[in-house]
């Protein structure tokens, strides 16, 4: 079993179709929440229509004794993180292999609609047949024109600077997570990292990804520019979904392979509006262009001579900030435009773009500062909640006090966690968090528990639908002997009082019908008729009994309680009646004579005038009344005189 944000999952056997599946159960309080229900079907319908080779299929979806469940193809092999663990950073074609099906994949969804909105390579499946499958699509939502997620969601590392800063997402939030990890494939190693959440969010929106070529001198340009364009800041900048970007990876995998991975362009979009560099062939005559008529930002190659070149540099720095001959003031001052020489004119121009650069610079430098506050300790600070599973409620809250949020505690079952501490929180352990904001604070309840049904003599069949019907399960099934007809449940566990926490397995014991009788059996009769019913004849021993014949079964004398199958049955086999020979006591004392016939299993009587008198013991016996050498049984009495 897997255990998710939203779910477990489970390894599954599809009975009609003889395969193995992945089973999605959606943990019991989100299912309870009708729209996150209606959502949840609706998208797995959305899902199930997606045929893809390089996504997980979904193969249907339900809800069962209210549990929600959706079942999908299962894949086993690896996923792409554990790859990466175990492989680290991978050749640029090896790259562009793995990345080309995963966004072939992504293309699908985007075509049926679907957004993944959780991109990483833990969501990548690498079978191990070579099958390459997409999946996980629990956070997946409809794409329509700026889809809104409610929450910050997904992983920190792989999220879009517009889920960050807005909570919003189209399909290029999944292609920049693509970029992403094109980058970490070719590197190794994720482009923003921190200590905190919030570090790296920071780093979202306001860094510039560094080209992988600077971390893996053998990344070729070509996919540089393939990474900056899908990680691009401004959504617009990036290719509008991942149809797009596969058909720029076909087309850098066969300039790599043609051996032009360094030398080829792509001249992709976010680079169309940059200015090209120019080269411009002169002479120490040429005329240079109107410095009026603006700056270009084009760069340009001057072949003049030395000093020539020095006024034509010079005109070119104040060509960055055109000035307007008949500007009477700048940057609020007036100007008295016939008071400057030439030379006074140009020192004024350069000292006036001095100031914009050093305005531009404190700008930047408090919107920078600015955002590092407001992301960090300020009130849009974003930071990943803790977990407090197992907790109490008391330091739970104390726990979220420097959050600033406000909390719900609400209750539910709990068959893991002991009554009064947390189960979980909404948002769950590790999300983003905005400080402020709302947390759901969930305490256990203890287990549910459910009443034991009464199984006995039930079928097997009876019997477990009357523990689902109580929301239990069927256990362990073990089978003895026992009065109970063969068949039905003999016994079972029905816990302390009766009760079991919902869910719980409830073992039984099937009987396999009482024991043979085995009485007046000589010893092979009974070795048969045990073999009969699966068990086996184990140690004989001998007695005496007056109403059993010899060498036939007096009784079993192992116990009885819980045989199974294959145990050994030991019996007791006559040896036929107790017989004594009447011993000749005569001239021994009362009390030797009285030792002896008792030894021998019989009853004595005494007769004589001296009964009672001290040295009665020690008369000598004058007679007996059974003769010498007779035959007797066990119990049988006999009378001696003593003078």
């Amino acid at each position: 079993m897997a255990r998710g944000g939203m779910a477990n999952v489970y390894l599954a056997t599809d009975e009609r179709l003889e395969r193995e599946v992945a089973v999605k159960v959606i943990y019991p309080h989100l299912a309870e929440n009708p729209s996150f229900r209606t959502k949840f079907i609706q998208e797995a319908k959305t899902a199930a229509r997606l045929n893809h080779p390089n996504l997980v299929n979904v193969y249907d979806q339900g809800t069962h004794d209210g549990l929600t469940y959706m079942v999908m193809e299962y894949v086993p092999g690896m996923t792409l993180r554990d790859a990466l663990n175990k492989f680290g950073k991978l050749k640029p074609l090896r790259a562009l292999e793995l990345f080309e099906p995963i966004m072939q994949g992504l293309a699908a969804a985007h075509r049926g609609g679907i957004l993944h909105r959780d991109l990483k390579p833990e969501n990548v499946f690498l079978a191990d047949d070579g099958r390459i499958k997409l999946g996980d699509f629990g956070l997946a939502r409809g794409i329509d024109a700026n889809t809104s997620t409610g929450s910050l969601i997904g992983t920190i590392a792989y999220l879009s600077p517009e889920l960050i800063t807005r909570g919003q997402a189209d399909a290029r939030s999944d292609v920049y997570a693509a970029g992403i990890m094109l980058y970490e494939f070719l590197t190794g190693e994720q482009p923003y990292k921190g200590e905190e959440a919030a570090h790296i969010a920071h780093q979202h929106t306001t860094g510039t990804l560094p080209m992988p070529s600077a971390i893996s001198p053998d990344v070729p340009p070509l996919l540089d520019e393939v990474v900056l364009w899908a990680t691009a800041r401004a959504p617009e900048h990036r290719p509008a979904n991942a149809q797009v970007l596969v058909e720029v990876v076909q087309r850098v995998r066969a300039e790599i392979k043609a051996g032009r991975g360094a030398t080829a362009r792509l001249d992709l979009p976010e680079f169309a509006d940059h200015a090209a560099t120019k080269v411009i062939s002169v002479d120490a005559t040429v005329a240079m262009p109107d410095l009026n008529a603006g700056f270009t930002g084009a760069t340009a190659v001057i072949d003049v001579n030395r000093a020539e070149a020095a006024n034509q540099i010079d005109s070119l720095l104040d060509a960055e900030m055109p000035f307007d001959a008949n500007a009477t003031t700048v940057l609020g001052e007036p100007v008295d435009q016939f008071a400057l020489t030439p030379l006074e004119d140009l020192a004024f121009r350069r000292r006036k773009r001095g100031k914009w650069i050093a305005l531009t610079i404190a700008v930047f430098t408090l919107a920078s500062s600015g955002a590092g506050w407001w992301f960090g300790s300020g009130p849009g600070g974003l930071t990943a909640l803790p977990e407090l599973t197992g907790q109490s409620e008391s330091a739970a809250r104390s726990a979220l006090e420097p959050y600033g949020a406000t909390i719900k505690v609400r209750s539910e079952y709990s068959g893991d966690i002991g009554a009064g501490l947390v189960t979980r929180t909404e948002p769950a352990a590790g999300s983003l968090f905005w400080r402020g904001g709302a947390i759901t604070v969930w305490e256990s309840r203890g287990p549910k528990l459910a009443a034991v049904p009464d199984l006995t003599k039930q079928t097997l069949v009876q019997a477990t639908a009357k523990l689902v019907a109580a929301g239990l399960k069927l256990g362990a099934v073990t089978s003895s002997f026992s009065s109970t007809p063969a068949g039905l449940v003999s016994s079972y566990d029905a816990g302390s009082n009766g009760k079991l926490a919902l869910g719980s397995s409830v073992a039984v014991t099937v009987s396999l019908g009482p024991l043979p009788s085995l009485a007046g059996l000589d010893k092979t009769a009974a070795a048969a008729a045990l073999k009969a019913v699966g068990l086996k004849l184990g140690s004989v021993s001998l007695g005496y009994s007056d109403t059993v014949a010899i060498d036939q079964v007096i009784r079993i004398v192992s116990s009885t309680s819980n045989l199974k199958t294959g145990d050994r049955v030991n019996l007791e086999v006559s040896k036929g009646p107790l017989t004594v020979i009447m011993p000749n006591v005569i001239g021994l004392s009362v009390a030797q004579a009285q030792a002896q016939l008792q030894n021998a299993g019989l009853v004595v009587y005494v007769t004589s005038r001296s009964a009672g008198q001290p040295d009665y013991n020690k008369l000598k016996v004058t007679g007996q009344d059974q003769a010498i050498g007779a035959k007797l049984k066990a119990g049988d009495s006999v009378t001696i005189t003593a003078k």
